[in-house]
């Protein structure tokens, strides 16, 4: 976690050297968040019960040892750290569990005002996860009700539209039994046929929706220029698709050994994508929107611009969920992409209207043949 790192740094600064450990305890595991200076701690994860390093946690005491040997040493070897002079603190976190935050050092004593350092420095650490973990849980919170909020529009969608519609032609069907004319029957039946395809298209429209099967058989750049095709159709907006293929990022015009993005990534920008183009379609008052994929930088940036009106507002989403809030639309795009480790940036585009701007790192996502992901269409 590269909060807990950044706070180990901070701690290592503080001490002026030696080695300083973020221990953080989850559902009964004593978990090594971060570990810097100038030995590596080799255990990563030990339960409260029955490890040395969990006495240590459950004592909930500030611990300075000088010259550890024996019994209180035990923790220190389980960690993998040797140690001349090592201080404990323990990390307090009301109704977030707790944690510890070590420092040793292999040559030399800690002071006085190393211990009082180290204290002060296991308070902030643990005021900034707190504040970290409930700003978490209120962006979980958040996301559910989104959900929710977004399941009620589907639920409303097919009980107002299909079935309604389907319950209709079953009416018709019911009245069309009881004709004695010939001529009359074979025009309701025509009716009916003509309101179940309807019907259907209208489906087919809300299947695609929750999940495109170009996107699956098909790739990337395939469900992009299908989704510019039905806002088109449907909404009258004029969409441009630029795929620019990468080492990753494969087009249709790759060849077999060309790569695609990985699934989870993939539907992000797909999904991230629709949406701004659903906002541009219902608000910005616009006749065309830009869809540019590209990658650079080891990072994957996806936007889309139109011609609007403009937003009354914009600013950066990031990480942390700072910046613009808005509807469902915006906070649903927000938390797709941090859910892949990007980021969101809504700003004015040159000349009028809006772009949506997404970037995802690479560093870590693994990537799939073009041939094998095809492998599976039908």
């Amino acid at each position: 976690m590269w909060l807990l790192r950044l706070m180990a740094d901070r701690g290592l600064a503080l001490l002026d050297g030696g080695t300083v450990v973020i221990v953080l305890e989850e559902r009964g595991e004593l978990r090594v968040g971060a570990c810097r200076g100038e030995q590596v701690a080799s255990l990563r994860i030990a339960p409260v019960e029955g490890s040395a390093i969990g006495a240590v946690y459950r004592a909930g005491e500030p611990l300075a040892l000088d010259r550890p040997r024996g019994p209180e040493a035990a923790w220190l070897h389980e960690l993998g750290l040797e140690a001349r002079s090592a201080l404990v603190e323990p990390l307090s976190m009301e109704g977030y569990g707790g944690g510890l935050v070590i420092a040793v050092r292999t040559e030399g004593s800690f002071r006085g005002h190393d211990r009082e350092a180290l204290k002060a420095f296991a308070t902030s650490v643990a005021n900034r996860l707190a504040a970290e973990r409930s700003v978490e849980i209120e962006r979980l919170r958040y996301g559910m009700q989104a959900r929710e909020r977004e399941r009620t529009r589907w639920a409303r969608e097919i009980h107002d539209e299909s079935i309604q519609g389907m319950g209709a032609l079953r009416m018709k069907l019911a009245n069309a039994r009881d004709l004695d004319d010939p001529a009359a029957l074979k025009k309701m039946v025509d009716a009916v046929l003509d309101g179940l395809g309807s019907e259907i298209e209208g489906l087919r429209h809300l299947i695609t929706e929750l999940r495109p099967a170009a996107l699956d058989d098909l790739g990337l750049e395939a469900a992009l220029q299908a989704l510019a095709r039905r806002a088109e159709a449907v909404d009258g907006l004029e969409v441009t698709i630029d795929v620019e293929p990468g080492p990753t990022l494969g087009t249709e015009s790759a060849g077999a050994d060309a790569q695609r993005l990985d699934p989870e990534l993939e539907s992000t920008i797909y999904r991230v994508v629709q949406e701004a183009l659903t906002n541009v379609s219902r608000h910005a008052q616009a006749s065309k929107a830009a869809v540019t994929i590209s990658e650079r930088d080891g990072a994957v940036h996806a936007s889309v611009t139109d011609d609007g009106r403009g937003m009354p507002d914009a600013g950066r989403l990031g990480p942390r969920g700072d910046g613009l809030e808005g509807g469902f639309g915006m906070s649903g795009m927000r938390e797709r992409a941090e859910l892949v480790g990007g980021e969101l940036e809504w700003m004015p585009a040159p000349g009028g209207g809006t772009t949506v701007r997404m970037t995802v790192p690479l560093a870590g996502r693994q990537s799939t043949r073009v041939a094998q992901a095809a492998g599976s269409a039908p």
